[in-house]
């Protein structure tokens, strides 16, 4: 796609620009939007930070696009957003990084605006990005926190919503149970806001003594319900919307359980898998698996509890605790 609006662009060269950006000018380009997608969120500490930097052109004419204070040249054959393009404040920092206590951020470590800068040309309804380390410029990010980042290029001429850059040791959970002990690693990419739920449930010590009050024989163990019988919900009745991925449901997968199939209705009870469930597929949100050898064999010396006729295990199945712990780092790093 990117090759097209290059090829576009450099056909309609000799045409007057639809627009340009002053370095002084804060005027908004018509047509010009501006985004920026964080790869992950949040990202492991000591891992990079991967941001997403794009600009499309919703208009129904090419525009032209050049980096305040940089004498104009003809592009070269690329298929990216040129980085002057990301860094083009102008008077004014293009990109501001804000902390939770206020100190802002706004000049880019080892990169200064070049004499001369190449043209973008956007043909109609397209758009050009490119994905940059942002560790690279702003070395805070290297230190845990949340920063407010914002992105206002062409000397102010575009702009987007303000991202949260989130850089946390990630976590994983341990369940304690009197068979044994299970050790969570979360999928982060795959399902955000159910990882956040559960982090905030276990962090809040919601889990601990609960039980696991559900078991088919070969298939699944089921629990985290508050009243005990696959009835109950988060206790502020907080419901989360599906987050169907691609992950396998497999012995180990951790889902999100559903009240009567209902894709919204997903609160704070999951399920744990026993084995390969093909349809189960794209149907429930996997948000987390079972690590290491000692969590697989808990898990089978749980599933292995007689059971009554309604699938109610036949003695009491305790979470006797739930707690956080950080994440090895070479887990953090291998996440897919």
């Amino acid at each position: 796609m990117a090759r097209g609006i290059l090829l576009l662009a450099l056909t309609a060269l000799a045409a007057p620009p639809t627009a340009a950006a002053d370095e002084g000018s804060a005027s908004p380009i018509p047509g010009v939007h501006c985004h920026v997608r964080l790869k992950s969120c949040p990202t492991p500490v000591g891992q990079p930070v991967w941001a997403y930097f794009y600009i499309e052109n919703g208009g129904n004419e090419p525009i032209t696009l050049t980096v305040p204070g940089s004498e104009p040249e003809i592009p070269a054959p690329e298929m990216a957003l040129p980085l002057p393009h990301i860094f083009s404040g102008g008077t004014s920092p293009a990109i501001v990084l804000t902390t939770e206590a206020g100190r802002r951020f706004d000049e880019p470590t080892g990169y200064r605006r070049p004499p001369r800068a190449p043209i973008l040309m956007l043909a109609a309804r397209s758009s050009v990005g490119s994905m940059i380390d942002l560790r690279e410029y702003f070395p805070v990010l290297r230190n845990a926190g949340q920063y407010r980042l914002a992105w206002r290029p062409y000397a102010g001429g575009a702009s987007c919503d303000n991202v949260l850059v989130h850089i946390a040791a990630l976590k994983q959970a341990e369940i304690i149970t009197d068979d044994g002990k299970m050790l969570l690693r979360f999928f982060y990419d795959d399902a955000p806001n159910a990882v956040a739920n559960f982090l905030d449930l276990a962090k809040s010590g919601f889990y601990n003594g609960r039980t696991f009050h559900r078991l088919e024989p070969g298939y699944l163990l089921q629990g985290g319900c508050p009243r005990g019988d696959g009835t109950g919900i988060r206790l502020d009745g907080k419901r989360l919307a599906a987050e169907i991925n691609s992950r396998p449901h497999q012995k180990g997968t951790v889902s999100m359980a559903l009240l009567d199939d209902d894709p919204e209705s997903a609160s704070c009870q999951f399920f744990i898998c026993n084995t390969r469930q093909k349809d189960w597929d794209g149907k429930y949100t996997v948000f987390a698996e079972l690590v290491g050898e000692e969590s697989l064999a808990t898990l089978d010396r749980l599933m292995a509890t007689p059971v009554d006729e309604g699938g109610r295990p036949t003695r009491s199945l305790y979470m006797r605790s739930v707690r956080l712990v950080d994440s090895p780092s070479d887990f953090a790093a291998a996440s897919p």
